[in-house]
Order: C-alpha cells, then sequence, then structure tokens
C-alpha cells in the first residue's frame, strides 16, 4: 500500500502542465526563476505545495519582520549596505518592494522629519531581512534539484521508503 504523500519528505510527480515544463531544463529554469520572484514558487510549480507554501510564508515573514524592527527607510539601503542588500535581492519580490519602498520613503519632501527615531535595532532588522533572502537562495537550490531529479527515481524512492516503514 503505498505511503500518504505529506509534500514535505517527498514530491508528487509534476502537476499538469503545458508541454514547456515537461522539458528538464524548463523545468529547472522555470523552478529557479519562480523560487527566485517568490521564494517557494518554484516547488508549487514542480508540485511540492505544501512544502512551497510553508517556505513563502516563512521566508515572507521572516523578511519583513525585519523590515519592522529596522524600519522601511533604514533596512534595505543598497549604497550603505550593498553586501547585505545583495542577500535581500535573493528574497526576490519582498527585497525589490523594500527597496522601492525605502527610496520612495527616503525621497519624500520631509522624510528626515518624519523619520522615526524609535529604530533603534536597525542592525537586527537588516540581519533579519538578510537572512531570509539566505534562505531564499536555499530554497532557490532545492527547487533547481527537485526539479532536476527524475520523475521515475522519485517514484522509486517513494516507493521503497514506503516499504522501508511497512511493518
Amino acid at each position: 500500500m503505498p505511503a500518504e504523500n505529506d509534500g514535505l519528505t517527498r514530491c508528487p510527480k509534476p502537476m499538469a502542465a503545458p508541454r514547456l515544463i515537461d522539458q528538464p531544463f524548463a523545468r529547472v529554469c522555470l523552478a529557479g526563476f519562480l523560487s527566485w520572484l517568490l521564494p517557494g514558487a518554484g516547488h508549487v510549480a514542480i508540485g511540492c505545495r505544501t512544502r512551497g507554501l510553508i517556505l513563502m510564508v516563512t521566508i515572507a515573514i521572516t523578511f519583513w519582520t525585519g523590515v519592522a524592527i529596522g524600519g522601511v527607510q533604514d533596512t534595505v539601503q543598497p549604497r550603505k549596505r550593498f553586501a547585505w542588500f545583495l542577500a535581500q535581492t535573493c528574497a526576490g519580490v519582498h527585497g525589490l518592494a523594500a527597496c522601492s519602498w525605502s527610496e520612495r520613503a527616503r525621497a519624500a519632501p520631509n522624510a528626515l522629519e518624519n523619520a522615526n527615531p524609535s529604530y533603534a535595532s536597525v542592525d537586527t532588522g537588516v540581519v533579519y531581512s538578510g537572512i531570509a533572502g539566505l534562505l531564499s537562495l536555499l530554497v532557490i537550490l532545492d527547487a533547481i534539484g527537485r526539479a532536476d531529479a527524475p520523475v521515475e527515481q522519485a517514484a522509486a524512492s517513494a516507493g521503497r521508503s514506503a516499504r522501508e516503514r511497512a511493518p
């Protein structure tokens, strides 16, 4: 009897999708790009819905918590903290949206007057959002690896693990 698929330990066969996704190279590229654009979306596209949704929520919460801790004007600064900015852009749309929001907030006419001096933990916010970006990089690599695995091999290993767990 086949084991129940929990979506975390292994992923099901690819979802019904356009013919392009059946090509291995296109599948890997699409999974990698979607994972960068929105962390977890690459997993959803290759059929790992549960894993993808968990990753989406975890990285989004971590990134935006960092922005909330450090303040939008100071957390994502490409000119001042370039290395951290590179890490933050690995979070895809989150990093780009925060950067755009930060640039608009700094360009506002009364930006310095409206700045909230209570953000004493800017460095903590930068680290949170940077770590979220680096986690997103791991998500991208995981999605690429899962997309590259042959479906027959994944099905065989799923059957083998189910037999190993059977009493």
